[in-house]
C-alpha cells in the first residue's frame, strides 16, 4: 500500500524560496519553532534532518563549577596506578 505524501507549495520569502511544513509532519518528528535543520540535495531529492545542537563549552558545562564536574567524574575511568612521570601530586 502506498503512503500518502504531504504536498507543499514553494513560495517567496524575501529573495529566498521557502516552504511551509505541514503541522502533521512537524508533529510527527517533534519539531519546534527556531529549531535548526540540515538540508541536502541528493539525486534530485531534498533531504531534511534535525541538526545536532552546537553548544559552546560554556553552554555545555553550565550549571556546575569545575570542582563539581571533577567530583562527579572522578571515578569515571580507571587507568590503573600512575607510573613514572605520570605521578601527579594533587
Amino acid at each position: 500500500m502506498e503512503k500518502d505524501l504531504a504536498q507543499v507549495v514553494v513560495g517567496k520569502w524575501g529573495r529566498t524560496l521557502a516552504i511551509r511544513l505541514p503541522a502533521e509532519v512537524v508533529k510527527a518528528v517533534g519539531m519546534r519553532q527556531g529549531e535548526h535543520l540540515e538540508i541536502e540535495a541528493h539525486d534530485g531529492a531534498i533531504m531534511l534532518r534535525k541538526a545536532n545542537p552546537r553548544l559552546t563549552l560554556e553552554e555545555l558545562f553550565r550549571g556546575k563549577t569545575p570542582q563539581e564536574w571533577q567530583r562527579a567524574y572522578a571515578d569515571g575511568f580507571d587507568w590503573g596506578p600512575d607510573v613514572g612521570r605520570e605521578v601527579v601530586e594533587e
